[in-house]
């Protein structure tokens, strides 16, 4: 639209200056022509009134009596505006002398006996203004008409010209927001046709790839998941050969566990991304599913020396429509993302709040140097802050706590924590809203 708009400006631009160069030129013409035909009147007139009074004054009439009865007869062109003056230039009869505007030799007998001078600039008579008046209604109606025209001329080409680059602009933004088919009319300029195909080549292909791309991390992270079963299978049936060496045997299967994890982690991303994530929508205890996690990374929790709590839980029973194991995977993820920054001594509390017909769960840390500024990138698959500053993870939690929360329909906030780390913020309605 700003193209469109741009574009009708400057044409109209254009179409004004060509109607009011030619416009004030034909006022002019208007004006000096009037002018040139009102001092024609006035020389015929003067002319006529110059050989009325060589006439009279042959028969003996004085010149003011000659003027006086052309003020009467003729008062709307000459009268008031002529003076007769004599051959010394001594004035005879009439207005005061001044600059003469024209003039005309009195002769009586054969000889100039006198000089009929018009003095006074000319009166316009009601016939003159409505012939001026009906002149420049006739231009300015004329003017108008053709300005209106090129208007809508200029209206009509920048609509025409800006269409394929509003088209083209179009078409970019579709392929930056990941549109792999995207369709046009192949109207307008051929550069610009042959540019809408080059980027339907480019969204075709780029399309191709992301697919592919989540299509492979589907198929890896599922790869993953039967060997690194196999491989916790095989660490409890050589479990008795490791008992001498507990420190090991625990490291072992650490390891393990986030490995699986990771997998875990990995495979719900790439399904979301291919918008195929699975849920299974059962009635469960939010409080239920806090408790797990908090059980299920207790040892973690205990060994790196971090303190998982609880707060503003409801000591009531509640029932919501969630699916608990992507839940669990959930609370997993943010106690994991928490405890890669969280230093010993440090805490993880878990929060559930009521909202209307939703509840917040909350999770506050009190890690230093959290930038929440940074909170869109934080929710980015493999995003570290600081990240040469710490141990191992696989950088997916936050990002698979937002696959997991967008598959309820609910959404995920970062923010400042009050216990002065970072507080993650989700918010799920209580039952996933109908198609």
């Amino acid at each position: 639209m700003r193209l469109f708009r741009g574009m009708f400006t400057a044409l109209a631009a254009q179409a004004v200056l060509v109607v009011a160069v030619p416009g004030g030129l034909l006022l002019w013409n208007a004006y000096t022509t009037s002018a040139r035909l009102i001092e024609n009147r006035d020389a015929e007139h003067l002319g006529s009134f110059a050989a009325l009074a060589g006439e009279s004054a042959a028969a003996g009439k004085p010149f003011p009596t000659i003027i006086a009865e052309l003020d009467r007869r003729d008062p709307t062109i000459l009268g008031g505006r002529v003076a007769i003056v004599g051959t010394d230039g001594r004035l005879l009869a009439g207005t005061s002398a001044g600059p003469a505007r024209m003039e005309q030799p009195v002769t009586a007998n054969g000889r100039q006996v006198a000089t009929a001078r018009i003095i006074a600039p000319p009166q316009l008579t009601d016939r003159d203004r409505i012939l001026l008046r009906d002149h420049y209604l006739g231009i300015g109606a004329i003017l108008a008409g053709v300005l209106a025209l090129l208007l809508g001329a200029a209206y009509w080409f920048a609509g025409r010209w800006s269409r394929p680059q509003r088209e083209l602009l179009r078409l970019s933004q579709e392929v930056v927001d990941g549109e792999g088919d995207i369709h046009f009319d192949e109207n307008g300029p051929r550069e610009t046709v042959a540019t809408m195909r080059n980027l339907r080549r480019v969204a075709n292909r780029f399309e191709r790839i992301e697919t592919a791309r989540r299509t492979w991390l589907v198929m890896i992270a599922e790869e993953l998941r039967d060997p690194i079963s196999a491989l916790g299978e095989r660490l409890a049936m050589v479990g008795q050969r490791l008992s001498g060496d507990p420190e090991l045997q625990s490291a072992l299967e650490t390891d393990q566990t986030r490995l699986a994890r990771i997998a875990e982690d990995l495979h719900a991303v790439a399904l979301a991304d291919l918008g195929r994530l699975p849920l299974r929508f059962a009635d469960v205890d939010p409080r239920a599913l806090i408790h797990n996690a908090i059980w299920s990374h207790g040892k973690i929790a205990r060994a790196a020396g971090i303190s998982l709590e609880t707060s503003n839980l409801p000591p009531y029973t509640i029932l919501v429509k969630w699916d608990g194991e992507r839940i669990e995977q959930l609370f997993g993820a943010l106690i994991e993302n928490s405890m890669r920054y969280v230093p010993a001594g440090g805490r993880i509390v878990l929060g559930l709040e009521s909202q209307r017909d939703a509840w917040r769960l909350i999770v506050d840390d009190n890690a230093p140097g959290i930038d929440v500024e940074l909170a869109q990138q934080l929710f980015e698959p493999f995003y570290r802050a600081n990240a040469a500053d710490l141990p191992g993870g696989s950088g997916l939690s936050l990002a698979t706590a937002r696959a997991i929360v967008e598959g309820h329909h609910g959404r995920i906030e970062a923010s400042n924590s009050p216990i002065g780390g970072l507080r993650i913020t989700v918010i799920l309605p209580a039952t996933p809203p109908t198609a």
